[in-house]
């Protein structure tokens, strides 16, 4: 559900997912990724960005990417019938993702050139401080949840057959995010929280969901995605629990993975070879061989399937 496999070209794209029996990944794109860097417990941004920066920085990154893909001749899933083409024939493939839907710069029309360009799911908040989108999980609320702009960019989001995807988002800002979309949406690398998380807290606390937003989302058809970070998770003993933990508060086909691959300062999953581990120990908690493979992939598939009918 979410991956930076770019942060690592010298490794391959299509050489690290097949090591790992991959056949799909959502790629994430990064417009702020220059931008970013430690700030006390947690990482942001220090500065706003230059006019046309968050643009350029986003076509560089895609037009790179895509010329990786066509080297390693790794097709884009960026339609249905590309979806079922790939599953059927066991085609290793990119699903086209941006994480921060800042780089629009409040330009609704370059979110319909974008969509023509491949993307089909979108983050619409990362660690921009600034985001004319909305408010983001680990700064200060000073919009109430989203901007009018974000809300336009969830219906945009709809009507193009993209993805919404609220990772990042503060609590506000997933309320009415769910609100507005008439698709089902995802929350794509994380964790559930038992009590509402802060801005003040630090970075991995603060980027958690409450559980009762994570069920909200899952009442509508969407699933809430589970990230390997050491700081949440020691080993993969303790996010098998936590995954088997909301299978049981959300219903099993609510519940995913997003590796955050390369994404992360410490992490249990440092490369998609512990999937395996991973499968092995839902297995052993009772889970049956569908839910398992629900949980590492189908639940994502299914509603970026339905998010990208059109």
């Amino acid at each position: 559900m979410h991956a930076h496999l770019g942060f690592k070209q010298e490794l391959g794209l299509r050489a690290q997912m097949e090591k790992g029996g991959i056949l799909l990944a959502a790629e994430k794109i990064t417009a702020d990724v220059s931008l970013i860097q430690r700030m006390g417990n947690k990482l942001g941004i220090a500065r706003e960005a230059k006019p046309g920066e968050m643009r350029r920085n986003y076509e560089f990154i895609l037009k790179r990417r895509k010329a990786r893909m066509r080297e390693e001749d790794l097709p884009e899933i960026s339609s249905v019938a590309a979806l079922e083409r790939a599953l059927e024939q066991r085609q290793t493939g990119l699903i086209l993702a941006a994480e921060g839907a800042d780089f629009l710069e409040g330009d609704l029309a370059y979110l319909d050139k974008v969509r023509a360009d491949g993307l089909v799911h979108l983050q619409i908040v990362h660690y921009y401080g600034w985001s004319g989108i909305g408010d983001i999980s680990t700064e200060r609320p000073t919009h109430q949840g989203l901007t009018a702009f974000g809300k336009d960019v969830v219906r945009g989001c709809n009507r193009l057959g993209m993805l919404v995807d609220v990772a990042h988002c503060s609590h506000a800002a997933m309320a009415q995010a769910l609100e507005l979309s008439t698709r089902p949406i995802i929350y794509s690398h994380g964790h559930i929280s038992a009590g509402l998380p802060a801005h003040t807290q630090d970075g991995s606390t603060a980027r958690a969901i409450h559980l009762p937003m994570a069920k909200a989302i899952a009442a509508k058809g969407g699933v809430i995605g589970f990230w390997p970070d050491w700081y949440t998770y020691a080993n993969l003993a303790l996010m098998a629990d936590a995954l088997a933990r909301a299978a049981a508060d959300l219903g099993v086909a609510h519940v995913g993975i997003g590796s955050d691959m390369h994404g992360l300062l410490r992490t249990v999953m440092p490369s998609y070879v512990e999937f395996a581990a991973l499968e092995e120990e839902l297995s052993r908690r009772g889970m049956k061989g569908p839910e398992v493979d629900g949980i590492l992939g189908g639940n994502y598939l299914r509603v970026l399937r339905e998010a990208m009918k059109t």
